[in-house]
């Protein structure tokens, strides 16, 4: 997911990409606590658009409503099985094809550096990298896109 280097490894002028720590409090519908949950998430609005990611390639694709009524009810009328699955922590799956670097604070208080292999949440390019891995992964299944 990532790897820890040191500030002189980084090319000069490369921008690095601050980062936070989001806690949340999960409750039962009785609003007992069910868990405690931590997220390391990047703070994307620090990127600088066209040295950490390209401009272009900011987007995921979306499937409108309507469009997934319309597959639901053809589904039906054929009869055919629906499946549906969920990818835990998806984002976190794919692979960015762009140098990121991003900052930390230790236990000890000093900084730390890492140089990003998966993208993170919050990166600017995230959606748009899971997009291809997904469609990477289901092109090799044997599906096809439609146009």
């Amino acid at each position: 997911m990532f790897t820890k280097v040191n500030k002189s490894d980084i090319l000069e002028g490369t921008k690095i990409v601050d980062t936070k720590w989001v806690y949340v409090i999960k409750r039962k519908t009785d609003s007992t606590i069910e868990k405690y949950k931590a997220q390391k998430v990047s703070r994307g609005f620090t990127q600088e658009a066209g040295i950490s990611y390209d401009t272009d390639k900011t987007y995921a694709q979306m499937m409108r409503p309507e469009t997934l009524k319309i597959l639901l009810v053809i589904a039906l009328h054929r009869g055919w099985a629906i499946c549906q699955w969920d990818v835990v922590a998806a984002y976190l799956q794919a692979s960015l094809h762009h140098d990121v670097y991003v900052s930390d604070i230790n236990e000890q208080g000093e900084v730390e550096y890492w140089k990003l292999n998966k993208a993170l949440y919050g990166l600017k390019q995230a959606g748009n990298e899971w997009l291809k891995t997904l469609q990477r992964i289901l092109h090799l299944t044997g599906l096809e896109q439609c146009n």
